[in-house]
């Protein structure tokens, strides 16, 4: 019997010592776009996606968002800046939509190589991250925007 307690105990104590430090992340926000156009983590001007839009170009299903803002480089013959923050109904279509983002960078790293080769440094960089049915995907200034990133949490 004291063996299964000491057991326990040693399992309680290991489990304690493993989540010292690991600080819980919360899920994105729509808000957290802008606060990384303030952020000045992006190299022109933005303007904001609507509609259709954002389903289409990531490949998302309408029905499992539930929100999302989305802004993207007005240039886009010159760069390939854009913040989406994606709000899933749960986390599996938010897993979805993460491969969706993954599958996007890849495709326009493809299409930059021949009509805007200065914007690949800022994809080849890219932040794509889901946090529980949270998406954000932001392309943008390698130099500015990990640490704006950061700074969301």
């Amino acid at each position: 019997m004291k063996t299964g307690r000491m057991t326990a105990a040693i399992l309680l104590l290991a489990l304690l010592m493993t989540s010292c430090g690991k600080e819980a992340r919360r899920p994105y926000a729509t808000a957290d776009a802008q606060a990384l156009l303030d952020a000045g983590a992006f190299n022109g001007e933005m303007e904001r996606v609507e509609g259709a839009f954002v389903t289409l170009v990531y490949g998302i299903d309408q029905e499992s968002l539930t929100d999302y803002v989305s802004y993207q480089a007005m240039d886009t013959a010159v760069s390939a800046d854009e913040v989406t923050v994606l709000i899933l109904a749960d986390e599996e279509a938010a897993k979805a939509a993460e491969a969706a983002c993954r599958k996007r960078v890849e495709s326009q790293i493809e299409n930059c190589r021949s009509y805007a080769p200065a914007a690949l440094p800022d994809l080849e960089a890219a932040v794509i991250d889901r946090v529980g049915n949270t998406v954000l995907l932001a392309v943008g200034d390698p130099e500015r925007l990990p640490e704006a990133v950061k700074g969301l949490k």
